[in-house]
């Protein structure tokens, strides 16, 4: 779509994609003002139920009014796709400005009293948002927040489509609240409501309220209890303990002086954007953080963000971290223990063996913890790899080097039982297993198989590792090698 005109506008820029649209910055080159168009894809029109529902958004918006709800400027067809225009958003979004870090209590809720604000108004029209999120709370240059994306928002009163089918979940995960992963017929304004609270507790905490969070006062003791209490209210599990709607949250949450009372020298005359974590706090306050933030992407990221937690890990945690991370280890979910079980294989942790072993019968965790085992290299994990190889043959492929690394010596007779291996992959395993150990009697076992092996691939492993280990072996032996195996330009002789 880039250089297409709409009007007398020119799209310049992709700034923003989803599963249903794309959104692009347009410019008139005349008056050189910017507006933002949010482009249906064109394979969505594909599907009755999802342009009905992009109409509906531009339908659900046109009836809101207020200054911190997205406008809609005009809407069309570009090439068979609709569209429509709305205000361009120079300051991003909430959460681009947030990052990981923790906002101060007083931008941070005077910030949120405008959203709450707005939501009330969406409220009081019989609107539902149904996908609160910091991405979707654009940020105008002076900071000020505008509720976007309505896409899949439902009116009250006539939510009698099949726009949303029985069990489909929208939204996005962190944000949801319990009767919204289940059920997305029958919730109500109190699911913004615990939207909303997810919002301000990440805005206030530096990560969303998922799996077993803390409540802030928990590690924050400067919290004030009354902005706790309005938290608890908005995350209740039951819908019915919550706020009824985000016009009565804004009223409690304007009631609520005691943060004002707390000593904000030091962060006063900062802006909200960007407010970096209070240096003050205590050490422990900021590993408790970092390791919070660090389970919550596991929790709940994307693949890539889950592995780049996984190598900021490896790359920068501490001893004392590492044992918070043991602690925390059993409690958490499978999606985070197979996170942990890579960064303690790749540091070595041989405190964390015994944990690693009871997840090697998880077919979740298995492959990841035998590898784990292998790295860290504990002896007692040998009996437990070899029970599984001999009840999973089939993962001998990435067990076996495992084996050699906690059994040394003591795994060479069950690793040369596959050098006669019937897959030529799973010989070539057991050659650089048995190459990882170094000893005389692996050196005999492999010396021994390059008579016999006729695989071209299997058989140069084989006898780059003889070299390999003849040149570091034999040199502290003091004893000529009788077989001698010589490599010349990568053929034997």
């Amino acid at each position: 779509m880039l250089r297409k005109k709409i009007g007398s506008y020119y799209l310049v820029e992709k700034i923003g994609s989803g599963g249903m649209s794309d959104v692009y910055l347009a410019i008139d080159p005349k008056t050189r003002q910017k507006r933002a168009y949010k482009i249906l894809k064109k394979r969505v029109t594909k599907y009755p139920s999802d342009y009905t529902r992009f109409l509906r958004e531009i339908e659900i918006i046109g009836g809101l009014s207020h200054p911190d709800i997205i406008k809609i400027y005009d809407n069309g067809v570009l090439e068979d796709c609709y569209f429509y225009s709305m205000e361009y958003m120079s300051g991003g979004n909430l959460s681009q400005s947030m990052g990981r870090e923790r906002v101060d209590f007083i931008p941070a809720v005077k910030l949120f009293l405008r959203i709450c604000s707005a939501m009330a108004h969406a409220h009081d029209k019989g609107v539902i948002h149904r996908d609160l999120k910091p991405s979707n709370i654009l940020l105008r240059s002076a900071g000020n927040p505008v509720i976007s994306d309505f896409g899949i928002a439902k009116t009250i009163a006539v939510e009698k489509s099949a726009l949303t089918q029985t069990g489909e979940i929208l939204g996005t995960i962190a944000y949801l609240a319990p009767e919204q992963r289940y059920d997305t017929k029958r919730i109500d304004q109190r699911a913004d409501v615990y939207a909303l609270g997810a919002i301000l507790y990440e805005m206030l905490m530096g990560f969303p309220p998922l799996g077993k969070f803390p409540w802030p006062r928990d590690v924050l003791p400067e919290f004030p209890e009354s902005l706790q209490s309005i938290l608890e209210k908005c995350l209740a599990i039951k819908p019915g303990s919550r706020f009824a709607n985000a016009g009565i949250l804004e009223r409690e949450l304007e009631k609520c002086k005691e943060f004002e009372e707390i000593d904000n020298k030091a962060v006063s005359e900062r802006p909200y954007m960007n407010v970096a974590a209070d240096e003050t706090r205590d050490t422990w306050h900021e590993k408790t953080d970092r390791i919070e933030t660090w389970l919550n992407i596991m929790r709940s990221g994307t693949t890539r963000e889950r592995l780049a937690a996984i190598r900021d890990m490896v790359d920068t945690i501490e001893a004392s971290e590492i044992k918070a991370v043991l602690k925390l280890y059993s409690g958490e979910n499978d999606r985070v223990r197979w996170g942990l079980i890579r960064v303690l294989g790749e540091l070595k942790i041989t405190s964390a063996t015994p944990l690693i072993l009871n997840d090697i019968k998880s077919p979740f965790h298995a492959e990841c913890a035998i590898e784990a085992l292998g790295k860290i290299g504990a002896c007692e994990a040998f009996d437990e790899i070899h029970k599984y190889i001999e009840k999973h043959p089939e993962s001998a492929l990435i067990a076996l080097i495992p084996l050699a690394q906690t059994g040394k010596e003591k795994a060479i007779p069950y690793i040369r039982h596959y050098l006669n291996h019937e897959m030529s992959v799973l010989r070539q395993a057991s050659v650089r297993a048995l190459a990882s150990i170094k000893t005389e009697e692996s050196l005999k076992a492999l010396k021994e198989h390059t008579s016999i092996e006729r695989d071209d691939k299997v058989r140069s492993s084989l006898l780059e590792a003889v070299y390999t280990m003849e040149s570091s072996l034999l040199p502290h032996l003091n004893v000529p090698d009788p077989n001698p195996v010589i490599i010349q330009k990568g053929r034997s002789a």
